[in-house]
């Protein structure tokens, strides 16, 4: 049985409804969830995956208190709020066996005004050496008796893959994401891997946005030829690290695979835009190449680019509603999908920032198809995208372009010049 870690139990709620549920996989999982609506996420949490033995495997979790519900049982004047993550363990294969399975409950107790604050803890899953495994996780609101979907991949093929390393700030929180800032000190645990130096690869993090989703592209495989390099060295049984300029660096552990962590050194503005520069190469795909190009060009980059939206709303107002949508796509895009690259210039960046977040979405264990439209007719516009492997991350994706979708690019591009979206979801 999966056992939590700790339990942070402040008070002891009666009368609660407990939920159970158990979402069987099929190869490997799937999910209806849109886990990319804000309507379906309005539980923030992040999750990682930490092997400590050859059979044990730890799940760390971070929720955000913000869209809790917090009751006052009782006079005291004190207000709680409930939290449940129930974890399903499955093989990733072509099976319904349940492996393992936990959860631990969380009550956090605040004044009438709440501050927000982020819940944390982990559970303990039996995971063994040479296998990977799909975790299926639902974060419940008690007392808004309200669910919300995760799942996880466990990948515990060999100890020299990411899932083998922790990443803590020097004050010992856990890091959840890859995207750090410049100067940043990180500490760097690994039970499974004892080695006293390792290399680190530095490349630039410069790419090329992809071609639109008509067009005739086959993805050319990465060319692993970094920069620079560098080394650092176990001191008291951790590695220690701080963060350099711009860039993603790969801490090598396979010389063959390639295999290790990967680190982002990014803006601090990320996961949102930095200045009137990033403003106008985000706006890429719904203009021209003349457009574009005027935009970089002029002297005044932030007057260009505040005109080139009001000429498309037609008014203030309207201009600063296609703005506010325009760049929220963008830093949800980058929220969402960075990999080795922001997370708007990714596929599924560029579908996301021009189309909005699908109206449904499936999620397999190998590819995501998004739905546009109502997926019973046959006008709706389906979007396949493939898992890549590569060694820096596990939030690669590639889309299956095809022909057939010119016709809705455009209208969804024209949309934007004529200040309405193709899409509103």
């Amino acid at each position: 049985m999966i056992k939590p870690l700790k339990y942070v139990f402040v008070f002891c709620l009666l009368g609660l409804v407990l939920f159970n549920s158990c979402v069987a996989p099929k190869e490997g999982y799937s999910s209806k969830e849109n886990l990319y609506k804000k309507n379906t996420s309005e539980i923030a949490a992040k999750f990682l995956a930490y092997h400590i033995t050859d059979s044990l495997t730890q799940i760390y979790f971070t929720l955000s208190n913000e869209n809790f519900l917090y009751k006052r049982p009782d006079t005291s004047g004190y207000f709680y709020s409930a939290t449940k993550v129930k974890c399903f363990l499955y093989a990733n294969a072509k099976t319904k066996q349940l492996l393992d399975s936990g959860s631990v409950t969380i009550f956090d107790r605040q004044t009438e005004n709440v501050n927000t604050k982020d819940l944390k803890g982990s559970l303990f899953s039996k995971c063994k050496t040479g296998q990977s495994y799909v975790c299926d996780i639902w974060v419940y609101d008690l007392n808004k008796k309200t669910r919300v979907p995760f799942v996880i991949e466990i990948d515990k093929t060999s100890a020299a893959t990411r899932q083998n390393f922790l990443l803590q700030k020097t004050n010992g929180n856990v890091i959840y994401d890859y995207n750090l800032v410049k100067g940043d000190t990180i500490i760097i645990k690994s039970f499974m891997n004892t080695a006293n130096d390792y290399i680190v690869d530095y490349f630039k993090n410069e790419f090329p946005l992809p071609p639109p989703p008509f067009s005739n592209f086959e993805r050319p495989p990465f060319n692993y030829k970094p920069d620079s390099s560098f080394t650092v060295n176990r001191t008291f049984g951790v590695l220690k690290l701080v963060v350099p300029v711009k860039g993603f660096y790969h801490l090598l552990t396979d010389n063959i695979s390639k295999n290790g962590i990967t680190l982002f050194s990014v803006d601090p503005s990320f996961p949102g835009i930095k200045n009137e520069t990033e403003m106008i190469r985000s706006t890429r795909y719904v203009t021209d190449i003349k457009e574009y190009t005027a935009l970089l060009e002029a002297e005044n980059k932030k007057l260009a680019i505040d005109k080139f939206w009001l000429e498309k709303g037609g008014s203030n107002e309207r201009a600063k509603e296609l703005i506010r949508k325009y760049y929220g796509h963008v830093q949800q895009a980058n929220k969402l999908f960075t990999s080795y690259q922001p997370g708007w210039q990714t596929d599924r960046g560029m579908i996301y920032v021009v189309f909005g977040p699908p109206t449904t979405m499936f999620k397999y264990a190998k590819n995501e198809v998004w739905v546009y439209g109502n997926e019973l007719q046959p006008g709706a516009i389906r979007f396949t995208f493939v898992k890549v492997i590569n060694p820096f991350t596990d939030n690669d994706f590639s889309l299956e372009r095809n022909e057939i979708y010119k016709y809705s690019w455009y209208q969804a591009v024209t949309g934007w010049k004529e200040g309405h979206l193709f899409f509103d979801n």
